[in-house]
């Protein structure tokens, strides 16, 4: 049976080792005091509780009846189920944190998070980031150092409703589009602090994002625009409409956040595909960090031995040259269970090494959705499915409704068995994010064919888009028998065995990588039988 999300973070995942006592309570005053942390007294008051609980080693008391009664001055009738009082203040109070982060908190010595799904907090000691001081892109020929990782400064957006009482609109889809990108770990985010960028040197952002807020009769409309500063040129162009009414704006502003975000810095957007270009011909010891990085998306959008071979020599070196970037180990790790699944090349790549990177990821960087997302991955390798499903649980609960990593994670889950949350991740992922990655129709494909809706199934295996790799013929293939279209399954059964030759005694090993179900399994080599393909 699926085992149910842990809700709650690990101690080791709450207190960073070098976190004192002292040192969060120190950062707990600095927060509570600062003029950009814009919290009610309500909110004040449940930070403060769920801080010191925690720190009194009573962190599995923070429930919603505690910080109802001891923190929000309910009764002792008070209900939660009733009242969802403490869910509706924790929400803001994420938000508050989260922008006083972005705006204010980015040189603190920590950083308080309450991830979604509880209301402990959680601490990470942050080093401080590169000052910057950018307000206007500069002509492309000016002499300037810029960062070794892509930076992008979110200016305020303009209103240009007519109307000085929608500031506020204009203000807060800047501030939560700024919010939403800081998630990527990848984009240094800037934006303005009382006119100004926040920062003292000389540097300017490689990338600039500007907003405009107009209204019509159906409501408000929102244009976002994307500059690269090296030539000045608006590289994306996007407009977002929304219907009238509050709640509906609320709904709309952080939807249209995720929805942006994902485009300029998600794996496959705007800004990876920009500098991808550049990078192209160096060699593997001559990148950045972050161009070895750039290496790994492209393999994970083009998946090919060529891709792999480059990705595996760029990620080889980044490791060496910065050990303590937690991407490079899980994006490296992750490339070794690809060759183990996949059997790209006779490269070494063992199972032991593939997990131990993807722990030492999770490790650098325990609140990474990718960094999770890949050890349960490897964890399914391994065949831990209950380990792999709860790994799965805790990089969704990190942001569940991040489009970034929504698609591989309905996809592991309906690997896993979670056959309705998956598909539904899935279908979700797909309609609102151009970039989502076309391999994670296999989990639509497996869901359709466990189900033996067999027409479904072969349409969805069309979308698969994986030119050169295995899997794409071979659910075609398995799907036409089972549909008794032998003729017509042949030819995907041809191009099977000239892709991967050995496939008769190899099948059920590399089939068994991603079905983790006995009937499933049988049921595709049934399949492929009938298509002329026998599986040892």
């Amino acid at each position: 049976m699926p085992t149910k999300p842990s809700k709650e973070p690990r101690k080791a995942d709450r207190l960073d080792p070098a976190a004192s006592r002292d040192a969060i309570l120190e950062q707990l005053n600095r927060v509570l005091s600062h003029p950009e942390f814009q919290a009610t007294p309500q909110q004040r008051d449940l930070l403060r509780f769920v801080v010191s609980e925690t720190l009194e080693g009573r962190e599995h008391q923070i429930k919603g009846y505690t910080v109802a009664t001891q923190a929000l001055g309910r009764n002792p009738d008070f209900d939660p189920k009733s009242d969802p009082v403490v869910s509706i203040q924790a929400s803001r109070l994420r938000k508050a944190l989260e922008r006083y982060s972005l705006v204010a908190g980015s040189r603190d010595p920590i950083r308080i998070e309450i991830p979604k799904g509880t209301y402990v907090p959680v601490f990470h000691v942050q080093k401080p980031p590169v000052s910057v001081e950018a307000t206007r892109p500069r002509e492309p020929e000016t002499s300037f150092d810029r960062e070794p990782w892509p930076t992008v400064l979110v200016r305020p957006f303009r209103n240009l409703t007519g109307d000085p009482e929608q500031d506020y609109i204009a203000a807060g889809l800047a501030s939560e589009l700024a919010i939403e990108l800081s998630r990527y770990q990848d984009i240094r985010v800037w934006m303005h602090v009382g006119g100004r960028s926040g920062s003292d040197s000389d540097s300017i952002p490689r990338f600039v994002i500007d907003g405009s807020v107009h209204r019509d009769t159906a409501g408000i409309k929102v244009a976002v625009h994307l500059i690269d500063t090296t030539s000045g040129t608006q590289i994306l162009g996007d407009m977002h409409r929304s219907e009238a009414g509050a709640s509906a704006l609320n709904a709309f502003q952080e939807e249209m956040a995720r929805v942006v975000a994902v485009k300029v810095a998600g794996e496959h957007g705007i800004i990876a595909e920009a500098l991808s270009s550049e990078s192209r011909d160096k060699p593997p010891s001559d990148l950045t960090t972050h161009e070895a990085i750039l290496r790994y998306y492209q393999y994970d959008m083009a998946v090919s031995l060529d891709t792999f071979l480059r990705a595996f020599e760029a990620l080889e070196a980044a490791v060496k040259t910065e050990p303590e970037c937690g991407q490079v180990w899980t994006m490296l790790g992750r490339l070794y269970t690809a060759n183990i699944s996949l059997e790209h090349c006779d490269v070494d790549t063992p199972l032991d090494k593939a997990v131990a990177y993807t722990e030492k990821g999770v490790l650098l960087n325990p609140a990474s959705q990718r960094a999770r997302t890949w050890l349960a991955f490897a964890r399914m390798l391994c065949n831990q499915v209950p380990a792999a499903r709860a790994e799965a649980e805790r990089a969704l609960a990190l942001n569940p409704y991040s489009l970034f990593f929504m698609d591989i994670l309905g996809y592991l889950l309906s690997l896993l068995g979670e056959w309705e949350r998956g598909p539904a991740l899935l279908r979700k992922a797909i309609r609102l994010n151009p970039y989502y990655r076309p391999y994670v129709h296999y989990g639509l494909w497996g869901d359709y064919f466990r189900r033996k809706e067999y027409e479904q199934a072969y349409t969805e295996s069309l979308n698969f888009r994986m030119t050169g790799n295995f899997w794409e013929p071979l659910a075609q293939a398995t799907t036409l028998g089972h549909l008794g279209r032998i003729e017509e399954g042949r030819k995907p059964a041809e191009l099977l065995l000239k892709l991967k030759p050995d496939f008769p005694s190899r099948g059920r090993v590399l089939i068994g990588h991603f079905s983790k179900f006995e009937d499933i399994l049988e049921r595709m080599v049934e399949g492929l039988r009938r298509v002329g393909v026998d599986v040892d």
